[in-house]
C-alpha cells in the first residue's frame, strides 16, 4: 500500500498526514496540489488512495484545490480522504449555506447576496444583532457582530466600495502579547512563518458580497467530530459573543440527541471525516458549521468522568469507549479510518 498526500504550499499542512503514515511504515508521497504538475506527479506515482489536506484561508487557493478533487472524485479511479464535498463546504461560509438550504437541515438563518440593493433592503426586515462573515475564514477570522441598522449599512458600504479583510494578526481571544512575545523568542521559525501567512491573508479582500446571518444568543455551542466509526463531542465556551476561536473547551458526557443527528447527517451525505457545529436550545438542533479539518488544543477531544475516548454506536446504544484515540491530532485515527474504508471498496 502506498498513498498520495494532497496539500497547498504551506509544507508544514500536510505533516500530520506524514507522520501517520510513518508511524504505520505506510510509503507515501507529498504533492502540492496547486502545482501544474501535480497530475502527472500523481499518475506516475500511481497510490493506493489520496489523503488530502483542503486549505481554508486563502479563497483562490481553496477554490483550485476543491476544483482539482472534484475531477479527481469524478473523472479518476483514485479514492481521496476526505472527499469532494467534505472539502467543498469546509471554510467556505456560502456554500455551507447553499448546502444547509437545499437539503432542508435547519440552522441559522442566512442571507448572501452581491447585489447591493438587495442588501440594503434586506437591513429594513431585519433584526439586531445580527452576524456578519466573511465567506472564508477560520478561527473566528472575518466574523463580525453588528448590533444596529447604522452599522450594518456601514458594512455594507465598505464591502461594496472597498472591500472587506479579515483579522489582521493572531487570535486575540485567546492569546495575549506577552505570550505571543514568549512564542516569537522561543521559536523564530515559528515568528516567520505566523508573519507570511498573515501578511498572505492581509492581501486578500473581500468585495462585492456580503453575508450575514441570524445571531443565536448562546453561552457555548457544541461540537460533535465524526472519525470513521468513532464519535466525540464537547462544548466550547462563548467570549464575548462568539464561541467560534475561543479554544476554551469544556468536556463531559454529550446529549446523545447531538451525537444522533451527528451520525444521521453523516451517513446521509457520506462524511466520513466531519466536525458539526452545533446550537443546541430547547431540544432544538441548528447547524452552525460543518468542518473537514480542526484543530486540537489538547490531545483529547472528548472526555467523560475525567477520562478520555470516544463514543461508538453499538446495538441501537451510544457506548463510551476509553481510550486515546485522538493521537497525532486525529491523523492516526483519520489514516485507520482511510485504510478500512479502501479496503472494504475493494472487496
Amino acid at each position: 500500500m502506498k498513498v498520495a498526500i494532497l496539500r497547498d504550499h504551506h509544507q508544514e499542512s500536510s505533516e500530520p498526514w506524514e507522520t501517520a503514515c510513518k508511524k504505520r511504515g505506510i510509503e507515501f508521497l507529498v504533492i502540492n496540489i496547486l502545482r501544474n504538475d501535480w497530475l502527472d506527479l500523481l499518475l506516475q506515482y500511481d497510490p493506493s488512495f489520496c489523503l488530502s489536506r483542503p486549505p481554508g484561508d486563502i479563497r483562490q487557493n481553496k477554490n483550485l484545490f476543491d476544483e482539482k478533487i472534484f475531477f479527481l472524485e469524478n473523472f479518476t479511479s483514485f479514492e481521496v480522504f476526505p472527499g469532494f464535498l467534505e472539502s467543498y463546504i469546509y471554510e467556505n461560509k456560502s456554500t455551507l449555506a447553499w448546502f444547509l438550504n437545499t437539503n432542508n437541515i435547519k440552522h441559522p438563518k442566512t442571507f448572501v447576496s452581491s447585489d447591493r440593493n438587495e442588501a440594503e433592503q434586506f437591513l429594513n426586515y431585519s433584526n439586531f444583532p445580527m452576524v456578519s462573515k466573511t465567506l472564508i475564514g477560520a478561527a473566528g477570522s472575518g466574523v463580525k457582530i453588528l448590533r444596529t441598522k447604522r452599522q450594518a449599512e456601514n458594512y455594507i458600504n465598505k464591502a461594496f466600495a472597498f472591500g472587506i479583510k479579515r483579522r489582521y494578526g493572531p487570535n486575540r481571544k485567546t492569546g495575549t502579547p506577552i505570550l505571543w512575545f514568549i512564542k516569537a523568542i522561543k521559536s523564530p521559525k515559528y515568528l516567520f512563518k505566523k508573519l507570511n501567512l498573515y501578511k498572505e491573508r492581509n492581501k486578500e479582500i473581500q468585495k462585492n458580497i456580503v453575508l450575514f446571518q441570524q445571531y443565536i444568543p448562546h453561552d457555548y455551542e457544541w461540537r460533535c467530530v465524526k472519525i470513521g466509526e468513532s464519535y466525540f463531542a464537547y462544548k466550547k465556551l462563548r467570549i464575548n459573543d462568539l464561541a467560534s476561536g475561543s479554544k476554551q473547551f469544556v468536556y463531559g458526557k454529550p446529549p446523545f440527541e447531538l451525537l444522533d443527528f451527528t451520525k444521521s447527517l453523516c451517513e446521509r451525505f457520506d462524511f466520513n471525516f466531519m466536525a458539526i457545529d452545533l446550537f443546541y436550545q430547547n431540544g432544538l438542533i441548528l447547524v452552525n458549521e460543518l468542518q473537514t479539518i480542526f484543530g486540537h488544543k489538547n490531545s483529547y477531544i472528548c472526555k467523560v468522568d475525567d477520562k478520555p475516548g470516544r463514543y461508538v454506536y453499538y446495538n441501537k446504544e451510544w457506548i463510551f469507549q476509553e481510550g486515546d484515540f485522538n493521537t497525532n491530532e486525529s491523523y492516526d485515527l483519520r489514516l485507520q479510518t482511510a485504510i478500512d474504508l479502501f479496503n472494504s471498496r475493494k472487496i
